[in-house]
């Protein structure tokens, strides 16, 4: 029984054992396998690892491939564009522009003398350089791929050709060799340039201190007290506008545009206003009186009470406390009168001979001008400032550009007749007259 149990017991102890043993070689397989599941997972991440690297490299080499081919190509196609643009320059575009010779600008134009310069474009080459340089921004272009552009001083000149002559856009543009439209561009845009830009500096309503000397000069120069300026008014004759409404008052009359300006003492003008188109005959305008409905309220402002100045016009104005006018003739006027007459018809001369050579200087205001009214506008007050730029820089004035022989000068002021010399009895009227 005991040997029983002793064998039972050594049987069971050989179970546990073997049970045990086994236990501990299946730990150690599944260590085993698991270590070796994370080193396939660890080696497969490398490899992905490398695999990314790899493709992310490819990747780069190939995009940087694509972008030197990319290069070469467009570098090539540049070569390509210019050696084609090069080749076929020569060749006549049916499009971009009509060839024309520009034998007269490049050639005879630049072998003009001063005199001859002046008789074509009315200006000194000094004046235009001036202008060339201030309305430089303004005018300027840049050649494009297809075609060049008109150069600044070509631009200017025929601009200011087609202001000093009766000529038509056509023959300028034959005698620059340029479209017709392009001429008409020019024009706009040189006007609408010279307004914007010189017309500030060169037409300016004087100061307090100006009007003194322009007041000083009347008087020592006509024997006018307290004068700053003559009124005139020009008629510059244009086409009917398409929507124009008012009805022609009779078969006499013909459409146009009133200039009406101030004029100092020396025969600039620092005034300017133009008004609607309206019917005009031989005998005169019909409708009211100004060029626009505040230029006396301007007037009285820069005149007024306070500062005692007035401004010389013609008997057909309105009555205004600052306009000087003379006695209408009757036929019955006195001394005195005829004398007071006398005194402002010589002051007047000023803006007579100021329009005079504005008109003579500028044909293009001798015409009927078939523009649009804001350009025949432009291009008349253009031709003002270009007068005054010409009379401040002191540019000749060749007496053959007008039909009637201007007023010359006596050292500097114009002469005057021996009975207008008599102020102190023009003085004395007017004392009588204000009592």
């Amino acid at each position: 029984m005991e040997a029983t149990d002793v064998c039972a017991g050594f049987l069971l102890a050989a179970i546990a054992s073997y049970k045990a043993t086994q236990l501990s070689l299946d730990q150690l397989s599944e260590a085993r396998r698991r270590r070796r599941r994370l080193q396939l997972v660890a080696a497969r991440r490398l490899r992905l690892k490398k695999l990314r690297e790899t493709w992310s490299q490819r990747e780069k080499h190939k995009r940087s491939r694509e972008l030197q081919r990319l290069r070469a190509q467009k570098t090539w196609m540049k070569a390509i564009g210019h050696h084609f643009l090069r080749a076929h320059m020569q060749r006549r575009p049916k499009v971009w522009f009509y060839p024309r010779s520009s034998d007269w600008w490049e050639n005879t134009a630049a072998t003009f003398t001063d005199d001859q310069w002046l008789q074509h474009l009315r200006v000194s080459r000094k004046t235009f350089s001036y202008l060339c340089t201030m309305l430089k921004p303004r005018l300027k272009r840049k050649d494009t791929t297809y075609r060049l552009c008109i150069p600044l001083q070509k631009r200017v000149a025929l601009v200011l050709y087609k202001l000093a002559n009766l000529c038509d856009y056509k023959t300028v543009g034959d005698l620059f060799a340029v479209g017709v439209a392009s001429v008409c561009r020019c024009v706009h845009e040189f006007c609408t340039a010279v307004v914007e830009v010189l017309k500030p500096l060169l037409v300016i309503t004087p100061k307090q201190s100006e009007l003194l000397e322009m007041a000083d000069y009347f008087y020592h120069t006509y024997g006018i007290p307290q004068c700053i300026g003559v009124l005139d008014s020009m008629h510059i004759t244009i086409i009917r506008p398409p929507h124009y409404q008012q009805e022609q008052p009779n078969r006499d009359g013909h459409l146009a545009i009133l200039l009406q300006a101030v004029v100092d003492g020396k025969g600039m003008f620092w005034d300017l206003n133009m008004s609607s188109p309206v019917w005009v005959s031989d005998s005169g305008r019909f409708g009211q009186s100004w060029a626009c409905d505040d230029f006396p309220i301007k007037m009285f402002n820069i005149c007024g009470t306070g500062n005692c100045h007035f401004v010389l016009g013609d008997a057909g104005y309105p009555s205004q406390n600052w306009l000087l006018k003379p006695y209408a003739d009757t036929g019955w006027l006195t001394a005195e009168q005829e004398l007071f007459n006398t005194q402002i018809s010589q002051a007047r001369r000023v803006a007579e001979l100021a329009f005079r050579r504005l008109k003579s200087r500028w044909k293009c205001l001798n015409k009927r001008n078939d523009c649009n009214v804001e350009v025949v506008k432009d291009m008349v007050e253009t031709c003002c400032v270009l007068h005054n730029l010409c009379e401040k820089n002191e540019d000749a004035f060749l007496s053959e550009w007008s039909n009637m022989d201007p007023v010359q000068p006596d050292n500097g002021n114009p002469q005057r007749d021996s009975e207008t010399d008599s102020w102190f009895d023009l003085q004395q009227f007017m004392q009588d007259n204000t009592q």
